[in-house]
């Protein structure tokens, strides 16, 4: 063994340094290269949105000293829209909105309470909520069409007529028949606000559609 180490210790030592430098490369160098290239790669598309960046704003540098209040206005007017939409209807809510009907109609109202239903969220997390109350009402044929530009027209309660049938007495000039109203509610975290209750004095009465 000693002749065989003493005969062969260079070639013994050249392979162990090959070993050892196989090693360093495939499992030291090759990683270490690899996340650097990695590394490097994510610096330059970093840098090349920096740069798309300093391009925009470049480009929109003439509103920078605007654009504080014109956010601000949006958030106003934003805000002031919402305004107009109640966060929920409540059984109290839908009855008080009947007998607003019924004063605008001049007839009584028979109807069933509706569940508001999500259909969308906003960017803001404000969630858009429908409800849905079908309505009959007795008037004449001009009274028909004056109370469908009200209802879509009513800036006080938003509303859209979805569905509505007609009966017409062409003798007696009256027309009957349902009206379904989809009643627009926008929940952005708002209190809940208790209606306050009035007698309504009765419904009937004169009607501003005969």
């Amino acid at each position: 063994m000693k002749k065989f180490l003493s005969k062969y210790w260079i070639s013994l030592f050249a392979l162990c340094l090959f070993g050892l430098s196989a090693y360093i490369v495939f499992m030291v160098y090759k990683p270490e290269k690899a996340e650097y290239e990695n590394n490097e790669q994510m610096l330059e598309r970093q840098i090349s949105s920096l740069q798309d960046q300093i391009q925009d704003n470049k480009q929109y540098e003439g509103v920078q000293a605007v654009l504080e209040g014109e956010i601000q206005a949006l958030d106003d007017s934003r805000s002031a829209l919402y305004e107009k939409f109640p966060g929920e209807m409540k059984e109290e809510d839908q009855i008080l909105y009947i007998i607003y009907l019924e004063e605008l109609f001049g007839t009584e109202i028979n109807f069933s309470f509706g569940d508001a239903v999500e259909v969308t969220q906003l960017q803001d997390g404000t969630k858009l909520k429908l409800l849905t109350l079908t309505v009959n009402y007795e008037t004449t044929y001009q009274g028909f069409k004056d109370m469908i530009d009200k209802l879509a027209t009513d800036d006080e309660h938003v509303t859209s007529v979805q569905y509505c049938t007609l009966s017409y007495d062409t003798a007696s000039d009256t027309a009957t028949g349902t009206v379904t109203l989809v009643r627009y509610l926008l929940d952005h975290g708002q209190e809940y606000q208790e209606p306050v209750l009035d007698d309504p004095g009765g419904e009937g009465g004169g009607s501003i559609f005969d």
